[in-house]
């Protein structure tokens, strides 16, 4: 099972809002990693988290267990799970055309412009949430180009996707298919 912690908090601006976005995701984690598997890091026990080569974070002594973080304008997300996996979390806004240019495959941009303008908005955030989720839950980053990969076109990779309350899209990508629990706190 995947276990998918959210949590809300005052969107700040500049150096605060790294910083406050980076502290939520760790509180997630560590929440996370008291209640699923009783490992509580507190300071003197802490966690040692390190980067892969593409630099998708892993916990040291914990290697069967995967994780990844992700977080928008006023909302952040950790995701727990036995195998790996990739999350992304988007407010859904209004997006620049050159983005979508650059990162949607053909089929993906032909389908956009079917849709009616009120609805490309979210659509945009649903195929590039997914694609993140994607490429994290691989592990290698934005090293692949986005344009070149198609939302779904892996038979190994399983997706769920939700709309959130307050205008947000959640994906995650696992190859494990397993069931997902979302916790809000």
């Amino acid at each position: 099972m995947v276990r998918i912690y959210l949590a809300q908090y005052e969107a700040a601006h500049g150096r605060e809002k790294r910083q406050t976005e980076h502290l939520l995701g760790k509180r997630l984690l560590y929440q996370g990693l008291k209640e699923v598997y009783g490992i509580a890091p507190e300071p003197e026990n802490q966690v040692v988290i390190l980067k892969g080569e593409h630099g998708k974070p892993y916990l040291k002594d914990f290697p069967h267990i995967h994780y990844n973080i992700s977080h928008t304008e006023g909302l952040a997300a950790c995701g727990l799970g036995e195998s790996s996996l990739g999350i992304d979390v988007e407010r859904i806004r209004p997006f620049p055309d050159r983005v979508a240019e650059r990162v949607f495959s053909s089929a993906e941009k032909r389908r956009m412009k079917e849709l009616p303008q009120e609805e490309r908005d979210s659509y945009f955030f649903r195929i590039w949430t997914l694609k993140e989720s994607y490429v994290k839950a691989l592990g290698c980053g934005i090293t692949v180009p986005l344009a070149d990969i198609s939302a779904g076109a892996d038979p190994n990779a399983f997706f769920h996707q939700e709309m959130l309350e307050g205008g947000y899209v959640l994906s995650v990508c696992t190859f494990e298919g397993e069931e997902v629990q979302i916790i809000k706190l």
